[in-house]
């Protein structure tokens, strides 16, 4: 027979009489955690999700129309996502959050189009330098500077030496990166006359970079 003592008895009868448990049960959590102050969550950027980018591609050609092609893929990274920037919610500055994401998302849609496979840590600094001009067209994009509107464009300056076989083409020449405000940004001496040695192997219909280098070119007039 179960027994039960006379306080034991006591308690029970008050807890019957107030109608409440003994041991209430803890409240129940809510079914959605409460949102996160608006100051703490990341910026919105529906571009940067929404928008599928095409990187502008090398097309098979002979040695002199390759050479245009691979500063017009140049041209297209440097300036990716710039009339994004510009058509985004009118009258309202993009955050800055916005700029580094797209610029980072242009990177990888490049850097995994026009190039071979590489993995290594040269390469992965090289594709992280291009990026960062990127960025900064796009961040004089944000700030809406009359001066920033357009485009910056490469100019081929010579053709030096150039050969093209089944199994690739090769190039030499100088060119020079014409921004749209000249004399600001780092551009890593683009800006300046630069002779280029590119490397490139068929991949389909298209070249893909195997092979870059940059360094200044000797012999023209200082700016």
């Amino acid at each position: 027979m179960k027994k039960i003592t006379t306080a034991a008895a006591a308690l029970a009868l008050l807890a019957g009489l107030s109608g409440c448990s003994l041991f209430p049960s803890p409240t129940p959590l809510p079914d959605i955690a409460p949102a996160s102050p608006v100051s703490v969550l990341p910026p919105e950027c529906p571009f940067v999700a929404e928008v599928y980018l095409t990187p502008v591609r090398i097309p098979l050609g002979t040695p002199r129309e390759t050479i245009g092609s691979v500063l017009n893929a140049y041209s297209g990274w440097l300036n990716a996502g710039s009339e994004l920037v510009t058509a985004w919610s009118p009258g309202t500055a993009v955050p800055e959050n916005c700029v580094e994401r797209l610029a980072a998302r242009n990177a990888e849609a490049y850097s995994g189009t026009l190039f071979t496979t590489h993995s290594d840590v040269a390469w992965q600094e090289y594709f992280a330098s291009v990026k960062v001009r990127n960025q900064q067209n796009l961040a004089a994009v944000r700030r809406a500077e009359p001066e920033s509107s357009g485009r910056g464009t490469f100019e081929l300056l010579q053709e030096i030496d150039s050969s093209a076989t089944d199994s690739g083409t090769f190039l030499k020449f100088d060119a020079v990166y014409r921004p749209v405000m000249a004399g600001q940004g780092s551009w890593e001496d683009l800006d300046k006359p630069t002779r280029w040695y590119v490397e490139l192997v068929p991949a389909g219909e298209f070249l893909v970079i195997n092979y870059i280098e940059t360094k200044p070119a000797a012999g023209y007039p200082a700016a």
